[in-house]
């Protein structure tokens, strides 16, 4: 008869692990069946998982699936190109006698100081004179806003329009401070700015303006009207606008740096349809010069996008990566931009055998309330971090738990043991509250290791908030659920 040789310690070891494992689910279960009323609680992880078979809109965790597609098909090292050119032979005396061309590749960090300087450079080359600027702006067909995205959403910096175009973010900022009562509220914008914003909004007394709002009306390219209330006790409030118009949002900036630059008002500047109608000139040009603005890298692009959750930054990832993507499969002609990338995430996700055929994937932000994304997906996606050494540089990029980027302030992650060991990215939006990243477990004989989870949240609503509380009924609760399903995961079972 065979005899099984297992010390004491080492059964007690293995029971105690079985215990433990028993108890933390037992007690993640307990805890999520006191969810607040309606919400839809859906977690996957090692230590519990939950209502894994629905299909959930996860908000900004999109980011965490744009990140790994850009990581894949653009590369660490990719940079957005900003390009001028022209051929030198074209120039006499200073004068260029053909167009200026201007190529824009959709780059989200491109400001109005990258503009001035690019063409201070043309300047510095011997060009002191142009007539015409032609604009290549022709990379991404389709939508500048995905499907399903809120459309009073369109007029605000966080929905800015994405495109090739693409300059101060597309956006401009302003406030909004009371007035004389019953008079319109005071607004100030900086002139010369590339929108029209007319105010209506009044200033009310106090008890007469307990429900008030602001409304955006979009009235043009660029136009918008402004309307609502504010008490007269409010204090100055911050606003920021997108244009609508992203061509001649960008049109309108390159005029004034024209002629801040010396190049005149004069200058006529028109957009190509197509690439094409420009590749003749090009292969024409046998010395062209060319001067080129650079994004920073992909490492601190995607490190600004799950930080702060930038969503002008995750949809510009998202055609590009589709754009690249597509390149390869000989297809991006006539293509949406916003179709090609989902084509492209679809194609990673398959490569890695996941499955992609129920899911829903309309944008890289997360903006589009028609997302639809399994928790498993994003579940294996955060394992490919862990054991695909090509994606292990994004696991550095993510915000951690009371400390830095969105989850700076995460009232759930304040608890004391749960403070600096949570690396997740949140997704929140009208009844989403969605988080999924990384618990960080001290292990004393393994050292420091990472277990990934998703906690998604959907269908969830609040009442408001008793003063002097700060938050209501159901937003207490559900830190609490987040709060213990997130600590049920930081006690390893020691190995035996």
């Amino acid at each position: 008869m065979a005899v099984i040789n297992i010390s004491g310690t080492t059964l007690l070891c293995r029971i105690f692990a079985l215990i433990f494992l028993l108890s933390s689910a037992l007690n993640a279960q307990n805890l999520l069946e006191n969810a607040p009323k309606g919400a839809l609680i859906i977690t996957q992880s090692d230590w519990h998982t939950q209502n894994d078979q629905y299909l959930a809109n996860p908000a900004s965790l999109m980011k965490i699936l744009t990140a790994t597609l850009a990581s894949e098909v653009l590369g660490p090292d990719f940079r957005f190109q900003t390009q001028l050119s022209f051929s030198a032979k074209k120039v006499k005396n200073g004068h260029l006698i053909q167009p200026l061309k201007l190529t824009l590749e959709g780059d989200p960090s491109f400001t109005q100081k990258d503009l001035h300087q690019l063409l201070l450079n043309l300047r510095k080359k011997g060009v002191t004179q142009l007539d015409s600027v032609q604009i290549d702006a022709s990379r991404y067909q389709g939508h500048a806003w995905s499907l399903g995205q809120v459309w009073n959403d369109h007029g605000i910096c966080f929905a800015a329009p994405t495109g090739a175009a693409m300059i101060n973010r597309n956006c401009v900022f302003a406030n909004l401070k009371a007035g004389k009562l019953n008079e319109n509220a005071r607004f100030y914008m900086t002139p010369g700015s590339p929108l029209t914003i007319d105010n209506q909004v009044l200033t009310l007394a106090p008890d007469k303006a307990k429900n008030c709002d602001l409304l955006l009306k979009v009235l043009g390219a660029n136009e918008y009207r402004l309307t609502g209330c504010i008490s007269q006790e409010s204090k100055r409030l911050p606003l920021g606008f997108s244009g609508n118009d992203a061509n001649a949002f960008f049109t309108h900036i390159l005029k004034q740096e024209l002629a801040l630059v010396g190049f005149g008002k004069n200058v006529k500047i028109s957009f190509v349809e197509s690439s094409n109608a420009l590749l003749s000139v090009d292969k024409k040009i046998k010395q062209a010069l060319k001067l080129s603005h650079y994004s920073p890298p992909l490492t601190e692009l995607v490190a600004r996008m799950l930080q702060k959750s930038d969503n002008l930054i995750a949809d510009s990832l998202f055609k590009a990566s589709g754009y690249q993507y597509g390149l390869s499969q000989s297809d991006v002609h006539n293509q949406d931009a916003y179709k090609a990338g989902a084509i492209a995430l679809k194609a990673l996700l398959n490569s890695h055998q996941l499955e992609t055929q129920p899911l829903v994937i309309r944008d890289g932000s997360g903006l589009s309330r028609e997302n639809l994304i399994y928790a498993k997906t994003l579940y294996q996606v955060l394992g490919l971090w862990l054991t695909q050494p090509q994606y292990a540089w994004l696991i550095k990029s993510l915000p951690i738990g009371a400390e830095t980027g969105t989850l700076k302030n995460r009232e759930s992650l304040k608890d004391k043991a749960l403070k600096g060991r949570i690396l997740a990215k949140s997704g929140s939006m009208q009844g989403v509250v969605n988080l999924a990243g990384f618990v960080q477990i001290r292990d004393k004989e393994k050292g420091l290791k990472l277990r990934p989870f998703v906690f998604i949240v959907n269908q969830f609503t609040k009442s408001k908030a008793l003063k002097p509380a700060k938050f209501s009924e159901e937003e207490l609760t559900l830190f609490n659920l987040e709060a213990g399903f997130l600590k049920a995961a930081l006690i390893l079972p020691k190995s035996s």
